[in-house]
């Protein structure tokens, strides 16, 4: 007996050795896949300093307004890559990262609306990119930029919102929580994985959003190769709350033109049920017409093809809406 366990200990001493060696080598495997992946995939800005940290900015085209364009939720510039180049033959354009997203570092701050709109703000001002700009803003960035025309009136000259988030969507629809419940478990469950350099070593397992073939490299390299999913974490976490921060804002009517893009159609949210979908589209749309009254010149498109992300779905439109704005000045 006191062989066999001899013989045991000697054999779990060797297996966690050879446990320790492949995590060691698959972490510096890893590392490498992670490196050449950003490598391979540069960002296509510039890292401006915005006060201890650096977000990413990329800037195209000439003249004025200055479009901004603002992704949603955990995303980031490169959703509005079918959008930017139409937009940058007539007029300037911006995309940015937010604080720990894309290109851009993390943010010391905390990730709340007010701090997110005032890094914009310092972004902008630091690059020296200058008004007046047409603000475009996807999901919540939609709220996000909703909160910037409230805070910096004098620099807005339209808006254009994108399916935008409306602030009183938990409000309307409690069960949200659930939906992006569901996106956090996936999302803390592949955070560790990216972290070790395991997202990095297969970056083909990151689903293709409806990005176009040249920028979906990039897309991916970014998901696997950054802290990414840690960041999604926590601006997941923190959504119902900065959507209540920015209707606590009692934002009064802008006296700006406003377009309000909308989806057409809805894509049902998992763990909700047929009747619960049915409740949620019915809901979004009446938030999204209430939209409308956030501006006293604003008009509303349907997107009849597109659920969420229309700037993917039906880029056309999105570009017709900020062209419309931009040459309307």
């Amino acid at each position: 007996m006191t062989n066999f366990w001899k013989r045991a200990k000697h054999l779990a001493v060797g297996l966690w050795g050879l446990i320790l060696v492949l995590s060691i080598l698959t972490y510096a495997l890893g590392t490498f896949a992670k490196s050449k992946l950003l490598h391979e995939n540069p960002m296509p800005g510039q890292l401006v300093d915005v006060g201890g940290f650096k977000m990413h900015l990329h800037c195209t085209g000439k003249g004025s307004p200055t479009v901004i364009l603002a992704a949603g939720l955990d995303d980031f510039s490169i959703f509005w890559s079918q959008v930017q180049p139409e937009v940058a033959r007539v007029t300037r354009v911006c995309s940015y990262d937010r604080a720990g997203l894309g290109w851009s570092e993390a943010s010391p701050n905390p990730r709340t609306s007010q701090n997110m709109v005032s890094e914009l703000h310092t972004l902008l001002v630091n690059a020296n990119v200058e008004g007046p700009y047409i603000l475009v803003g996807h999901s919540f960035g939609g709220a996000l930029t909703r909160l910037y025309a409230y805070n910096y009136p004098d620099e807005v000259a339209g808006m254009v919102l994108v399916d935008a988030a409306p602030d009183e969507l938990f409000v309307r629809v409690p069960r949200w929580r659930d939906a992006i419940e569901g996106k956090l478990g996936l999302y803390r469950a592949l955070a560790p994985m990216s972290s070790f350099g395991l997202l990095a070593l297969t970056p083909a397992s990151i689903p293709n959003r409806g990005m176009t073939n040249d920028v979906l490299d990039q897309y991916r390299s970014i998901a696997v190769s950054t802290d990414y999913f840690q960041t999604a974490v926590a601006e997941n976490e923190a959504f119902e709350s900065n959507l209540a921060e920015v209707r606590s804002a009692n934002i009064p009517r802008l006296d700006i033109p406003m377009i309000v893009l909308s989806r057409g159609y809805w894509d049902p949210i998992p763990g909700f049920s047929e009747s619960e979908n049915q409740q949620a589209w019915q809901t979004w749309q009446e938030l999204q017409s209430n939209l409308l009254l956030l501006s006293s010149v604003s008009k509303q498109i349907i997107a009849a093809q597109s659920e969420h992300h229309i700037q993917l779905q039906q880029p056309e439109l999105v570009i017709e809406s900020i062209l419309e704005l931009a040459q309307s000045r």
